[in-house]
């Protein structure tokens, strides 16, 4: 049923488009969407029905329309969770609708767009959609792709390369779908690489056949490649070298040996400051992924040195909720809005002893402020 229409402006002209409400029953998932595990759990739908149930769906879905006489009414190009959530508490999903006129390269780039500010969609998950839709033909090249969806070229290039090493042989992509949520981009990128070296491959594939559906996305690598327990092999993350063309002594190294340590060896006299400031990023970034589960606490523990009660209570719901979304993004967590204002209510509301309140909010009740 119809609920609202509203005006939206599309390549010069005015296109009408509607709202409407769906039982759970008649909406199927498109079937190029992207958004396979990545905020599908129990805990993270409980509590976005909850959400739903109590304060309505604030986000709308996006939708396209079936012919007449398909099994379902509409197909679901972005807003997944939100139908599932809404299932979850009984109540109707609502949606812009398209028609079925409307292209799948129209809908991708939707949904791409739409996943910036969402709960986040792994760079494996949104890889192994571009391959399939560059795979039927939906665009004809990566150039084409990228250009639709506004990407640069080169990060489709290699997701996509990246994709093919992973999901292409049935010894890896056994292992790696059940968890392609669990991939940060780097980490997805370092177990293709290694998966197309052939000198690694045999040794591995014979490892895999011991693994089971499940193993952590994060031990993959470890499991397969490091499975000799040899921690005479390094991996260097990042070098610096000075003289003629960078080909001289090296000045800064982070490396990471068999047994999954790193190490970090600088020569600071010979940094300038620019090369100081990208060696502390550098750093920042390995301990972020490194430390991910402990993500929640970081954040509680940055909005507690940097946002005073005070502040907390005074500013506007908007800007503190703005600023909870960027320190989530530097913390290494996607999250979406309803998340920013559950943490902005507790900011907002604890009248004492806020600071370990906030980090218990985020990090869990078990977190500890203290350390």
């Amino acid at each position: 049923m119809a609920d609202d229409s509203m005006e939206e402006t599309r390549g010069g002209t005015v296109e009408t488009v509607s709202v409407e409400t769906f039982d759970s029953t008649e909406a199927r998932p498109w079937r190029y969407h992207n958004r396979t595990r990545s905020g599908m759990d129990d805990a993270s739908l409980n509590a976005l029905a909850s959400s739903i149930a109590r304060d309505g769906q604030q986000q709308l879905g996006l939708a396209r329309r079936l012919p007449e006489g398909d099994t379902h009414t509409v197909e679901v190009i972005f807003g997944v969770r939100r139908l599932e959530a809404c299932r979850r508490a009984g109540l109707r999903w609502r949606a812009e609708v398209r028609e079925a006129s409307f292209t799948d390269a129209q809908c991708a780039a939707l949904m791409h767009g739409e996943n910036e500010w969402t709960e986040g969609v792994s760079p494996l998950e949104n890889a192994a959609q571009w391959k399939v839709m560059l795979d039927a033909g939906v665009f004809k090249n990566q150039s084409a792709l990228a250009a639709q969806l506004g990407c640069h070229r080169g990060t489709v290039s290699r997701g996509v390369r990246t994709a093919t090493a992973l999901l292409g042989e049935r010894w890896i992509e056994r292992l790696v779908r059940p968890v392609m949520h669990q991939f940060t981009g780097r980490s997805a990128d370092r177990l293709a690489d290694a998966c197309v070296d052939k000198t690694q491959r045999q040794s591995a594939r014979r490892r895999a056949r011991n693994l089971q559906p499940g193993v952590p996305a994060g031990s993959l690598y470890n499991l397969l490649f490091e499975g000799d327990g040899d921690d005479s092999r390094r991996e260097v993350v990042f070098v610096r070298r000075k003289g003629q063309a960078g080909g001289g002594v090296v000045a800064a190294k982070i490396e990471r040996d068999g047994a999954g340590w790193f190490s970090v060896n600088v020569r600071a006299h010979e940094q300038t400051p620019s090369e100081l400031a990208e060696l502390a990023e550098k750093i920042e970034a390995l301990v972020a992924t490194e430390t991910a589960e402990a993500a929640g606490v970081r954040l509680g523990r940055r909005l507690a040195s940097f946002l005073t009660p005070e502040e907390a209570k005074d500013v506007t719901r908007s800007w503190l909720e703005g600023c909870i979304w960027a320190a989530a993004r530097d913390s290494g967590l996607d999250w979406d809005q309803w998340r920013c204002a559950a943490a902005a209510e507790v900011l907002r509301s604890q009248q004492d002893g806020w600071e370990r309140a906030m980090v218990r909010a985020i990090g869990g009740a078990e977190a500890d402020p203290g350390g």
